[in-house]
Order: C-alpha cells, then sequence, then structure tokens
C-alpha cells in the first residue's frame, strides 16, 4: 500500500518593504565590494531579486505610471498629453497643474503604503559564498540568501 506523504514546508513570508530593505543592504555591500555583483553571492541574489522583487516592482511602477498619466494636463481641445520639452526631446516628462501634482502625488504615497504592507511569499536562492556584514544585515538575509 502506497500512502502519499506531504511533507510541511515552512514557507517565509516578507512585506515588500523588507523585501526593499534587503535590496538595499545588497546595494551597500556591492559598494563596498563590486565584486560581490560577478561572484557567487551576486548570481543567488539576482537569481532572488528576478524571482521576488521585480515582479512586485513592475506592479508598482505599471500603477505609478498609469497614476502619473491620469493626472498628467492635456489639450482641451486634441486631449493629448501635454510633455516639458524643456529637457530635451529624449526625456518626456508630463505637465502637471498645481492641483494635479499634489493629487498625483497623494496617489503615489497610497500605492507605495499599500505595496509596502503587501506580505509575499518567498522563493529563496541560497548561497554559501557570504560576505563580511553586520549581524543585523545578516538576519535580513535569513531565509532568503543565507540559511
Amino acid at each position: 500500500m502506497v500512502q502519499n506523504i506531504k511533507m510541511k514546508t515552512e514557507t517565509l513570508k516578507k512585506t515588500f518593504e523588507q523585501l526593499k530593505e534587503i535590496d538595499n543592504i545588497v546595494g551597500n555591500l556591492y559598494a563596498k565590494n563590486p565584486k560581490l555583483r560577478d561572484g557567487k553571492f551576486g548570481y543567488a541574489y539576482n537569481k532572488f531579486y528576478t524571482k521576488n522583487i521585480k515582479p512586485i516592482l513592475d506592479e508598482v511602477n505599471e500603477e505609478i505610471t498609469d497614476c502619473r498619466i491620469e493626472n498628467a494636463m492635456t489639450d482641451p481641445t486634441t486631449k493629448e498629453l501635454l510633455y516639458d520639452s524643456s529637457r530635451g526631446p529624449e526625456q518626456k516628462l508630463f505637465k502637471y497643474t498645481k492641483e494635479g501634482l499634489k493629487k498625483f502625488n497623494d496617489e503615489v504615497r497610497k500605492i507605495t503604503k499599500k505595496y509596502d504592507a503587501k506580505e509575499v511569499e518567498i522563493i529563496p536562492n541560497f548561497t554559501t559564498d557570504i560576505p563580511e556584514m553586520f549581524d543585523e544585515e545578516k538576519a535580513e538575509l535569513k531565509g532568503c540568501l543565507i540559511k
């Protein structure tokens, strides 16, 4: 007789705000030692970032882009979005009224707050190539990059 045995695996969940802190820690490690980026640690972090942080960051950016467009000024007759051309043709920055910019900033704060509190299940990518760091930094990376 064959039995299906379900192994209970503990999943680690982090908020997006915690994931941004992990990204900040790794960025500081890279600043101290740029060679980390090209080694095993950098490879592991890149995979971790791609699986866990980038999808949420893409969602946030899409919402902010939609919000930016929604609050931008438009030409009254053509309804075309208006751009600030003072920075050159390669940088398309929308024009805003004072009220539109305030509303945009308020909405971005709401989006940021919503996503910072969003809890996601982590897909870890462990590495044995651990650089020198503070204990607090190690604690943040535990379960994500460090076993």
